[in-house]
C-alpha cells in the first residue's frame, strides 16, 4: 500500500496573493488553458467558414461555460454541432 506523501514533500506555487497550489495542479490548469482556447479558436473560425452571423459568439461564449463545467462547455459544443448549418 503506498503512503500519500506529506504536505512537506509536495512542491507548492503561489500564482496570485494568497492562491498556492501544488505542481500537479498547474498543470492541469494548463491544460484547461489549451482545451479551452482550442475550443474557441475551432468554433469560431468553423463558423465563420459556414457563413454564420453568430460565430464570434460561437468562439468567445462557447469557452466561457467553462465556469459552469467542463461537461457543460463539452455539451454546449455537441449543440453546435448539431445546430450549424451543413457544408
Amino acid at each position: 500500500m503506498s503512503v500519500p506523501p506529506s504536505t512537506l514533500q509536495v512542491s507548492t506555487y503561489e500564482i496570485l496573493p494568497g492562491v498556492v497550489v501544488a505542481r500537479d495542479e498547474l498543470w492541469l490548469l494548463f491544460a484547461l488553458a489549451v482545451l479551452w482556447a482550442t475550443v474557441g479558436r475551432w468554433l469560431y473560425r468553423d463558423a465563420k467558414a459556414r457563413g454564420s452571423e453568430w460565430a464570434w459568439q460561437w468562439g468567445f461564449g462557447t469557452p466561457l461555460t467553462v465556469v459552469a463545467g467542463i461537461d457543460v462547455m463539452l455539451l454546449v459544443v455537441v449543440i453546435y454541432l448539431l445546430l450549424r448549418d451543413s457544408e
